[in-house]
């Protein structure tokens, strides 16, 4: 699942890649994925609409266009790749946008991901678009509003982080990550933190996404599509060596979920 650190170098990938394009071709290769209106609506709506700006929300792509917002939710298997022409479409491909130079393409293989076309601004048709938290690495989340935000909150502390309404941007991969660096268990209570532990709990979490991002900038989209993560340090290595301790990785999974910690360097 595509987390902040990717969608904001995604972002930035298909601002190089399309912005100034106009649109002159879309298709829906499958209806499952595009809410909000009817699939012709859709399609005759991006006709010759030009894209101005891509950003990332949380886990939203916003492209913005002439009069709409394209919105991509794209959950678990969700993919976006630009290619220099048309191709054949596969299975897992739910819709392509064309320009006179290049072919934008989402592709799902879960089909379960959700793109929108909105007018510009107005994302209240976007599910779980309103109520989120700030975004995990905005400026404006200080340590003091992260402590506010902790705040009477008594959740398992790695639900917390996934939480977008408490913050927005982080999922199961870093939420693993950060609390490996933070030496704080997974499953401890949100308000069993100690002020010491709210404090490195937050500087963990900006250290762990911005190195993150450091090292995604340096990937293509192709690559980051393709989500090798080989610069994780506990998700999804269970069993092996954890880096900080040389102590075993352990790993519990529920509701499909995996969640990998080391129960030396985290209490």
């Amino acid at each position: 699942m595509p987390e902040l650190p990717e969608l904001q170098i995604i972002a930035e990938r298909l601002t190089d890649l399309l912005v100034g394009q106009t649109i002159v071709k879309t298709i829906v290769h499958n209806h499952i994925v595009v809410h909000g209106l009817p699939v012709a609506d859709f399609m005759a709506r991006t006709l010759g609409e030009t894209f101005e700006d891509v950003s990332a929300d949380g886990k939203f792509l916003i492209l913005s266009l002439t009069k709409y917002d394209l919105v991509l939710n794209l959950m678990l298997t969700g993919r976006v790749r630009v290619i220099p022409r048309y191709k054949r479409p596969s299975s897992h491909d739910m819709v392509s946008i064309q320009t006179k130079a290049t072919s934008l393409w989402y592709s799902d293989r879960k089909k379960m991901g959700r793109i929108y076309l909105v007018e510009k601004g107005d994302y209240s048709q976007v599910a779980d678009f309103a109520g989120r938290g700030p975004s995990a690495l905005d400026p404006s989340l200080t340590l003091e509003v992260f402590r506010r935000r902790l705040d009477g909150r008594h959740a398992q502390i790695k639900n917390l982080l996934r939480n977008q309404r408490f913050v927005k941007g982080i999922g199961n991969a870093y939420a693993d990550e950060i609390l490996l660096y933070a030496g704080i268990s997974p499953f401890r209570k949100s308000s069993t933190l100690t002020s010491d532990e709210t404090k490195n709990l937050y500087h963990s979490m900006q250290k762990v996404l911005t190195r993150i991002r450091d090292i995604l900038s340096e990937r293509s989209l192709d690559e980051i599509a393709s989500e090798k993560r080989d610069f994780l340090m506990v998700h999804n290595r269970g069993g092996e060596i954890c880096p900080l301790c040389g102590g075993r990785v352990s790993e519990v999974s529920a509701n499909r979920f995996k969640t990998n910690y080391c129960q030396t360097c985290q209490k």
